[in-house]
């Protein structure tokens, strides 16, 4: 194994400067959170126009 100076250290870049796992969770999070809403409306729309509506009184 070598020894390697400061110089040749602070040139060394490793993994993604753009893309990280946590940006890629987040983006899979804000996924899942829109899919439910969309599920969530599309289930409320079919109910209003079915009828099936729970009384508020």
């Amino acid at each position: 194994m070598s020894i390697i100076s400061n110089s040749e250290l602070d040139k060394i870049k490793g993994g993604s400067e753009y893309i990280t796992g946590s940006i890629i969770n987040a983006l899979v999070n804000v996924i899942k959170v829109l899919k439910e809403a969309g599920s969530s409306l599309g289930s409320g729309i079919r109910r209003v126009a079915e009828g099936n509506i729970c009384p508020l009184q």
